[in-house]
């Protein structure tokens, strides 16, 4: 049993298509590091060693009730599916059931897999990289601010350039789904079970258009528009950021004056409250010092603020159906409270005070451990799938890309993904860019939101269009991907489409059963189930409990 995983993963014995070698690990699971050709031009060249980690089905697979492995990737790039499996593996398979082997597995250059993408040698000096450039302004809100995001992103490209040529050219989404296919190969199967989030939209999308004929079950949920990713253009993403918004703001006028702290009477009014508190910021920053312990301090200003709003985006609604934290109402609190002149609560939310957590370092002479949502890794990936001419983007043509995008969406500011790719040198062994039409070995299911803030619903229909006989399932709520909410409907469509094959019909819509403040609805709709209804909804609350879409990233 390993006591400790990431201290001792490379010791792992290494597994082949051939033979997977299983080591028991993280309380009941199982750990296996997977070799595959680093290239797989060179199959007998190099290794990769993929990380992986199951949670074991109830039948071997050689009993007739085995339904064999699904594979899961949390989104990112970077996101760790070792970790998504490590800590909620067990309520995922109570969602599609215990005849599955669950599998995560960390991505190339992503955690526990080797290599490694490692930017900079150890956590000091990544510490202070990002340090020196915390206050740094969001890109276009001041006169030099995307002028010096564009700088950083060269130097950045530059270093990576020196440091990463062992591993970022080996991997790009396409050496990816190599890889899951070649995990599939292992578990004896030729047909890929898998359940796509965010980025892992893309990397679904892509295994999908390389090997139509060897897809079982794929499910893409919160969905990227592929072409736009590997284009790096990075500009239709916020189509309904401010939809996101919306909802909220509606939600905070129905719920009154007591429960929502920036109550107004109509969602403009809120709206516009909130936009003065942030505009006052951006003109005078705020000081926050606790005078009770003087050890809490910072600075709360237009950055952190719009920052904080835009990340709770994501995931608006609370995460256990008792719900005891409401997080949009306790962030709307905070920026209340940031309107009286007081930015601690704020501070708190953001991990900006107290002081001291600002930087953490042992500084250890041994390897940098795996982070479970690495930048680096970000932007390795990212930058490497996509289009090089992006590399040779202008402050001119930034200015350009801003300009149409703050037309989408007031969140522009909070996109600045293609900058970060404009320094990206490396150029990857492979890469796949399209087309992405192909009639599947089995049907895919697509899942959207309606008011996702960075992978609008109409990315699922465009991607939708390319895989023929895909079907688009819409899930009436706001928040990144489906498990943003709890949607009954929802749940038990993923649990007969990977049981059963069964595909809703075309157009399906789902309702939710969560709320952005306080209500009765989710503990009363809990209540009211039986049987295998109350089973799902459990594991789907489980699942929400124990896994949040990371936010897409970067290393600046």
């Amino acid at each position: 049993m390993l006591n400790d995983p990431e201290l001792v993963w490379d010791k792992l014995p290494p597994s082949s298509v051939n033979e997977v070698f299983w080591t028991a690990c993280y309380d009941g699971k199982q750990c296996a590091r997977l070799m595959v050709p680093l290239d797989y031009a060179a199959p007998d060249g190099p290794k990769a060693g993929i990380a992986l980690v199951k949670v074991s089905s109830r039948f071997s697979a050689g009993e007739a009730g085995y339904r064999g492995p699904i594979l899961f990737n949390p989104g990112g790039p970077g996101g760790s599916g070792v970790a998504l499996v490590a800590n909620g593996g067990e309520n995922l398979q109570g969602l599609v059931g215990d005849d599955f082997d669950i599998i995560g597995f960390d991505p190339r250059g992503v955690a526990r897999t080797t290599p490694q993408v490692t930017v900079f040698p150890d956590d000091a000096e990544e510490a202070a990289w990002r340090l020196r450039e915390q206050g740094d302004p969001l890109p276009n809100t001041t006169a030099d601010a995307l002028s010096r995001l564009w700088a950083k992103s060269q130097v950045y490209g530059s270093i990576a350039n020196q440091t990463t040529a062992h591993a970022s050219p080996y991997v790009s989404t396409a050496l990816v789904a190599r890889d899951m296919l070649s995990i599939m190969q292992a578990h004896g199967r030729d047909k890929i079970q898998y359940w796509g989030f965010s980025y892992g939209t893309v990397l679904g999308s892509t295994f999908a258009a390389m090997f139509p004929d060897n897809v079982g079950r794929l499910i893409i949920d919160g969905v990227v528009d592929a072409e736009n990713y590997y284009a790096g253009l990075w500009s239709n993403n916020l189509l309904d950021a401010d939809k996101t918004l919306k909802t909220i703001l509606d939600a905070c006028v129905a719920a009154g004056p007591s429960t929502c702290a920036l109550y107004e009477p109509s969602t403009d009014k809120v709206h516009a409250r909130l936009t003065a508190i942030f505009d006052a910021l951006k003109q005078r920053p705020l000081p926050v010092y606790n005078n009770i312990t003087g050890k809490e301090y910072g600075l709360i200003d237009y950055k952190i603020a719009r920052s904080a709003l835009f990340n709770r985006l994501y995931s608006p609604y609370p995460s256990t159906p008792e719900g005891p934290t409401y997080p949009i109402m306790d962030l709307l609190e905070a920026l209340a409270q940031v309107e009286k002149g007081d930015g601690l609560a704020l501070g708190r939310w953001m991990g900006i005070v107290p002081a001291q957590t600002l930087f953490s370092c042992n500084c250890p002479s041994k390897p940098r451990p795996p982070q479970v949502l690495s930048p680096e890794a970000f932007t390795a990936i990212a930058c490497s799938d996509s289009d090089l001419a992006r590399a040779g983007d202008t402050i001119e043509d930034l200015e350009e890309h801003f300009a149409k995008m703050r037309g989408d969406s007031e969140f522009a500011d909070q996109w600045p993904f293609r900058v970060i790719c404009s320094g990206w040198k490396t150029k990857p062994v492979e890469r796949f860019g399209g087309p992405f039409v192909a009639n599947t070995s089995f049907p895919m299911l697509i899942i959207g939101n309606t008011a996702d803030p960075v992978t609008p619903l109409a990315h699922a229909h465009k991607m939708s269009r390319g895989f023929n006989n895909s079907v688009v399932l819409r899930q009436i709520s706001a928040g990144h991907c489906s498990t943003a909410a709890t949607s009954l409907c929802t749940a038990k469509a993923i649990r007969e489409y990977f049981r059963e094959g069964k595909l809703p019909k075309n157009g399906t819509v789902c309702s939710i059963e969560s709320s952005i403040f306080p209500s009765s609805n989710e503990t009363q709709s809990m209540q009211a189930l039986q049987g295998e209804d109350r089973g799902v909804m459990e594991a789907w609350w489980q699942i929400r409990e124990s896994f949040e879409v990371p936010r897409f990233g970067g290393p600046f």
